[in-house]
């Protein structure tokens, strides 16, 4: 019996050594299909940071209590958490342009709703709409691994990571301003639905699906199949480096600035340089990984998780902006290296036929880790701010060892009948 035909003790399919150049869905122009992914996602994300800076005014002008605007903060993350891998599935059934023009929709309606509501309940209500129909970076993803090879399929990855870049810099930016009118939160509201308008269209005229895409019968059995994935060892290992690494980083968001208010003495307008010299960092860095052909991951995820415990230790002890800069270089770039090179991993060990709800457990578990990560800042910095940070570098060590430890070179799943 060949090798290509013997079962993995980790998984429920065989372990194909064929390589993705057979398989993979090539559009005409990838660079085209690249720019297009990058508009669509990269305007999803501006929208959604010209919202979340001032949620926390929005919720604070109905007078809710603590418990109420937390419940706020956490509902998008939670119903993402829920549909990822659904409409991961979905788009592995129907295709990926329909799931992502559905997504957008999904958005523009929760936007318009935001931009209407006169009372919290329906600020949730707009909140959770948006959570469910978010499946924009999973199928955005997905796509990517349709329409690359192993080999550059990091550069795909890199694209989206450009993308959360220039959300995370200009959403706050615009969001500040905006807020700033006489309209309230209805211009933000209105401004990210319009954007969100803007992606659906560019998804409709610009997207192409996928030339070569393994069909599936059902989106229930899809899902279902995709719980059979983590019997595989190196898929069970990036999921829980992914729930780690973003418990982390989420943790580090959500802190920073009364960190730095603490240290520093910083305000919201200085946090908000902060925040942008970060983005910028990233933006840049991940440029520089689109650019780079990479089918090897392990070398550079290590690498990723290591530059950014450096960063949060140093955090620790800190107490110079100078220092405190270089650090946020680190954390920058260990950010990057992980949210490019952890992803593709994922997708080049995924099978073909669950790719969709493959990548949207991988969301789903970055979603869940944005709801754990902020619970576990505030518990613990109430205790020790500098020991916070600490903690989280002792975790990433941690979680790098586990990583070089246990990973080994995988193959890509076979498809095979029973996960179709």
């Amino acid at each position: 019996m060949s090798d290509s035909q013997k079962y993995n003790s980790e998984s429920t399919t065989p372990i194909s050594e064929s390589n993705d150049k057979n398989h993979v869905s090539k559009p005409k122009s990838l660079k085209k299909q690249f720019l297009t992914i990058f508009l669509v996602v990269a305007t999803e994300l501006i929208g959604f940071g010209l919202i979340i800076p001032v949620l926390p005014l929005i919720g604070a002008t109905y007078d809710v209590n603590p418990l109420m605007l937390g419940v706020l903060m956490a509902s998008y993350s939670f119903m993402q958490f829920i549909s990822a891998p659904i409409l991961g599935a979905l788009s592995d059934k129907y295709g990926r342009k329909p799931v992502l023009v559905l997504s957008k929709l999904g958005t523009v309606f929760a936007y318009a709703v935001l931009a209407i509501a006169q009372s919290y309940w329906l600020i949730l209500i707009s909140r959770l709409i948006d959570g469910f129909t978010g499946g924009n970076v999973t199928t955005a993803r997905a796509y990517i691994s349709d329409i690359t090879t192993p080999e550059n399929r990091s550069k795909g990855m890199a694209i989206i990571g450009i993308s959360f870049g220039v959300g995370f810099i200009l959403g706050p930016s615009l969001g500040s301003v905006l807020y700033g009118t006489q309209y309230g939160y209805m211009l933000p509201a209105a401004v990210a639905g319009g954007l969100s308008f803007v992606a659906m269209i560019l998804t409709i005229f610009l997207i192409e699906e996928p030339d070569h895409r393994t069909k599936t019968s059902s989106a229930l059995k899809q899902l279902l199949n995709g719980g059979k994935l983590f019997k595989n060892k190196t898929v069970l290992l990036v999921c829980a480096l992914q729930l780690i690494f973003l418990v982390m980083f989420s943790g580090f968001e959500t802190s920073f600035a009364f960190y730095t208010n603490k240290i520093f003495g910083y305000d919201e307008q200085k946090n908000s340089v902060l925040f942008i010299y970060v983005g910028l960092l990233a933006l840049f860095i991940q440029g520089y990984f689109s650019q780079k052909t990479v089918n090897k991951f392990k070398g550079r995820i290590s690498v990723g998780i290591i530059c950014a415990l450096i960063g949060l230790g140093a955090m620790g002890f800190l107490s110079n902006i100078w220092i405190l800069l270089v650090a946020l270089a680190f954390l920058s770039l260990g950010f990057s290296l992980v949210n490019t090179y952890l992803p593709s991993l994922m997708s080049v060990v995924l099978p073909e036929n669950l790719r969709g709800v493959g990548m949207g457990i991988y969301e789903g578990v970055g979603s869940l880790s944005r709801i754990i990560g902020p619970l576990v800042a505030f518990a613990l910095i109430s205790f020790s701010l500098r020991g916070y940070y600490l903690i989280l570098a002792g975790v990433l060590v941690i979680g790098v060892c586990f990583f070089i430890l246990l990973y080994k070179d995988s193959p890509q799943l076979e498809n095979n009948e029973s996960t179709t």
